[in-house]
């Protein structure tokens, strides 16, 4: 089983002020056996030279370098996840301004009182805080670990596959009355786990979206190595498990996402995280300064409630095959089981506009029937064809003229054989 950690920073922002016990972490892949990297205990998501009058009221978006990446904003101009619930496994999270808390739980043998990492709180806001990809949509605080370095002698819980599974199976016994949408889980294990496996597909059966992150290089390494062909894949669940939307986070520029990112075959879209703005454990407005799938995997999370409020009667198929078809560099090279190949950033960039207005008709089982790239469902419509009478004009009386008079020639010439008989 293996921990989360963070994603390498690019940022340079003022020091972190907080009171956590324990680091913020962003959910990635490591190697069985490897010690904690020393950034684990650092403040990914850090916070903000932001005014405490103002923290958390301004819910514009356009200092937010990685949602202007996606065009959110121009994308929450027809939707916000209004009357969309998702359910968020996690470390918990701390009830924040504008955050709207459906309810919570946490699994047998977790505190639900002790937020050691504040990696959950991240992940609710970047879905649905006041600054997140649908600010209207409804969370569910699903507590699954406390911290990847949690201290099992003071009944602390670390993550664990087996945790990840008992929260899916929380989420399941509480959907008949909750009526979830989105499932969320920004977390990784490296190994399989058949009851985790079990777990997802009981969880994909329902009907929901089923999003996951699809792993990070693990910091205070060297670049992975990886080259980007079919061969490399790394094993990353509950990712790799069917009916699983797995999402990769990309840098910003040309820079290569192996630096960042395990490359896995299973991955089926990208989000950039950098510039992301989100809040912390202790309230305060916070800027990712990370390429993390976690992130990402959040704020495509928080796309599809808005894909969810836009076409409500849509299968989750459905849902993520217009959210496949629309994205930055869409169109790349398929494998036999119609996945695209790219290990880094399967069928491209997500763009959230284009993903509520471009023009799809999707099957019931995601296959996309119809796609015009230049043409939105927020254009105007084409003009109405003109009606022409073809009695009433002057016009239409000589057409029929001329059409009643050639008959009448027609029709002697065919007669004078037999006038002359």
């Amino acid at each position: 089983m293996a921990a989360p950690s963070t994603g390498r920073r690019l940022l340079r922002l003022p020091p972190v002020r907080t009171t956590l016990a324990a680091g913020l972490l962003a959910a990635s892949v490591v190697p069985l056996g490897a010690p904690p990297a020393a950034a684990d205990h650092d403040a990914p998501c850090l916070e903000s030279e932001v005014p405490d009058s103002e923290r958390l009221a301004d819910t514009h978006t356009k200092d937010n370098l990685a949602f202007e990446r996606m065009h959110v904003e121009q994308a929450q101009e027809l939707a916000t996840g209004r009357g969309v619930k998702i359910a968020v496994i996690d470390s918990g999270m701390v009830g924040i301004e504008g955050l709207d808390i459906a309810g919570g739980t946490a699994i047998a043998g977790v505190n639900p009182n002790t937020r050691l990492s504040g990696h959950g709180t991240i992940v609710a806001g970047l879905i649905a805080g006041p600054r997140g990809v649908a600010p209207d949509a409804q969370v569910f605080d699903v507590k699954v670990y406390d911290a990847d370095d949690a201290d099992t002698t003071q009944g602390e819980r670390p993550l664990t596959s087996a945790g990840i599974a008992a929260g899916i199976d929380a989420v399941i016994r509480a959907q008949p009355q909750q009526q979830f949408d989105i499932v969320n889980i920004s977390l990784a294990v490296r190994q399989p786990d058949p009851e985790l496996e079990a777990a997802v597909a009981r969880l994909v059966d329902l009907g929901v979206v089923v999003v996951a992150a699809a792993g990070n290089v693990p910091v205070g390494t060297a670049d992975s190595g990886f080259a980007g062909t079919p061969d490399n894949d790394a094993d990353v669940f509950p990712a790799d498990y069917p009916g699983v939307l797995a999402v990769s986070a990309t840098p910003p520029g040309d820079e290569s996402p192996s630096t960042y990112v395990v490359p896995n075959l299973d991955t089926d879209v990208a989000a950039p995280t950098l510039g992301a703005i989100s809040a912390n454990a202790t309230g305060q407005v916070c800027v990712v300064d990370q390429v993390a799938t976690s992130w990402s995997s959040a704020e495509v999370s928080g796309v599809m409630a808005l894909l969810k409020e836009r076409f409500p009667r849509e299968t989750p198929q459905q849902l993520v095959a217009r959210l496949q078809a629309t994205t930055e560099g869409a169109g790349a090279p398929e494998g036999p089981d119609g996945k695209a190949t790219n290990p880094w950033t399967g069928a491209g960039v997500v763009q959230v506009h284009d993903a509520l207005t471009r023009e799809i008709k999707p099957g019931r089982k995601g296959k996309v029937e119809t796609t015009v790239q230049e043409v939105r469902a927020d254009a105007q419509a084409p003009p109405a064809p003109q009606r022409i009478d073809l009695f009433g004009t002057p016009r239409a009386i000589l057409l029929w003229s001329g059409l009643v008079a050639g008959s009448l020639l027609a029709l002697t010439f065919m007669l004078r054989p037999l006038l002359r008989r």
